[in-house]
């Protein structure tokens, strides 16, 4: 088909909603006139065919140019009780033809939960960006997987296509040989002809990326899509880099709300047979299983499979946010379980050193130079224990302020020295110099650490360097790997000191 047939295939008509959200919607039809509309739109916002529909019809009802942007706003335009009354007439999803059919249902419900995912990261971060219209940017987020939506919906065998093709040869190939063109120009298309309004258009238009709104959703879509595949996904490092310097926030206080908000929404429909995304928080670094498509059972078995892995109790107890027990292993298994260790990456190493030199240009803040530093100790050099700790603005102490790979609950989160000490830490700062703490020099080395320092650090090899800009401390890089069978060696003890020189650079460079 050409680009013009997929516009009139995939153009306006009646819209279906899915049977929970209807249900849902019936049952807060029986309180009656008191209802305020953001009770319902609140259903509406968790089915992307719904908020589609409602949208294009408070639109699509003026001539002149459309400026609904928000589900409350529309059903505002049209009377909620009005609207209310006219859920009869919508059909349900699972009475279609796409609906009788399991395995199609399957990948939409799979799609649902992407998108649900996206819309409530993107709310919440909006929300803390001070958005005071944040349901924009969570309506764009749904909107943004509206054409897929309504390819299983009208050209079910095109959307099965696109699916197994794209696992062949990527994304961009796929939709040139389905569509005839990307999907974005598609989306932007669609987004047209269903007459959404400019201002939800702009937060989808590439040309706008660098634009905070934009730059937020752009970063919520990816970690929608990018966690499907497990949570140490390599890209999310960028996603949350991305976030941090949007938020002005730390990249651990990013990775911990868009974790909790994983959870939250995990929660919140379990009517949905895909599991969540937060299904995969309780899951080890490790290979993902192959994809399947050679019939349409792939998809269940490569679930299947995933969830076999990870083992989590259930969706709902793995989304709880809190640390979940280790199932119960037979002992014989246990102890032939191979230990795997981090594994150095010289390709994202030598990406981190030339990403910090593009940017020696004020052009980042700390919290993005910061994200590069971490992501370059963990991924290039594989350290799973990181800090960067940094100096207080009264010049006395190092505290500190970044971790990566540190738990909430581990005293090293609370590492601090006084600049003017006597001990191993702060007499690294009196210039530019590192330390490897390593069995060779532990007899000398280790009763300079404080005692408090010690008990935080735990008895294991470390690497830590001093960054300074002139003479003026700047702070500390501290990096491991962990306590157990994964020691560090002499050629990543160079590259970590040639990283942190880098990183010295980089933090003397900061946008003001």
């Amino acid at each position: 088909m050409t680009p013009q047939d997929w516009q009139t295939r995939l153009g306006p008509s009646e819209l279906p909603a899915f049977q929970h959200t209807l249900a849902a919607l019936s049952k807060l039809r029986r309180e009656g006139d008191g209802l305020p509309a953001s009770r319902a739109a609140a259903v509406i916002l968790t089915d992307p065919l719904l908020t589609l529909r409602v949208l294009h019809a408070a639109n699509n009802r003026s001539r002149l140019e459309p400026n609904v942007c928000t589900v409350e706003h529309a059903l505002m335009m049209s009377g909620l009780q009005s609207f209310l009354e006219s859920l009869p007439a919508i059909a349900a999803v699972e009475n279609t033809a796409l609906g009788r059919n399991a395995s199609a249902m399957g990948a939409v419900h799979a799609l649902l939960r992407r998108a649900q995912h996206a819309a409530w990261q993107a709310r919440d971060f909006a929300v803390l960006h001070r958005d005071i219209r944040a349901e924009e940017v969570q309506v764009a987020a749904l909107l943004h997987f509206a054409p897929l939506f309504l390819m299983w919906l009208k050209t079910p065998d095109e959307a099965r296509h696109l699916q197994r093709l794209a696992r062949r040869v990527g994304a961009e190939h796929s939709e040139q040989e389905v569509l005839g063109q990307p999907m974005q120009a598609l989306r932007m298309q669609l987004l047209e002809i269903w007459r959404m309004p400019d201002l939800i258009r702009d937060l989808h238009d590439e040309r706008n990326a660098e634009r905070n709104r934009q730059a937020l959703l752009r970063a919520c879509l990816d970690i929608a899509v990018h966690c499907e595949r497990g949570w140490w996904a390599t890209e999310l490092t960028d996603d949350y880099a991305r976030l941090a310097g949007v938020e002005n926030i730390p990249l651990e206080e990013v990775i911990a709300t868009v974790h909790a908000n994983a959870a939250r929404v995990a929660r919140h429909d379990d009517w949905i047979t895909a599991p969540p995304a937060a299904a995969w928080l309780v899951m080890e670094p490790g290979e993902w299983p192959a994809d399947e498509d050679e019939d349409e059972d792939a998809e269940p078995r490569v679930a299947a499979a995933a969830a076999q892995r990870a083992e989590p109790a259930s969706p709902a107890r793995a989304a709880s946010g809190k640390p979940q027990p280790a199932a119960e292993t037979p002992p014989a298994v246990a102890e032939e379980a191979p230990h795997v260790c981090p594994m150095p990456n010289k390709q994202a190493f030598q990406d981190s050193l030339r990403s910090i030199e593009s940017h020696l240009d004020r052009s980042l803040n700390l919290n993005q130079m910061s994200a590069i530093i971490l992501k370059g100790l963990h991924n290039g050099l594989g350290l799973s224990r990181i800090m960067f700790a940094m100096a207080t603005p009264d010049g006395k102490r190092v505290k500190s302020r970044f971790t990566l790979g540190i738990p909430a609950d581990d005293p090293l989160r609370h590492f601090e020295f006084e600049l003017e000490g006597k001990d191993l830490f702060a007499q690294l700062m009196k210039k530019m110099q590192g330390v490897w703490l390593n069995e060779d020099n532990r007899e000398r080395l280790w009763p300079m650490v404080g005692p408090r320092l010690r008990e935080m650090i735990g008895v294991g090899d470390f690497y830590a360097m001093s960054l300074l800009s002139g003479s003026r401390p700047v702070g500390m890089i501290y990096g491991d790997r962990g306590h157990g069978e994964c020691g560090l060696d002499p050629h990543t003890y160079t590259d970590f000191k040639m990283l942190c020189l880098q990183a010295a650079r980089g933090l003397s460079q900061l946008k003001t």
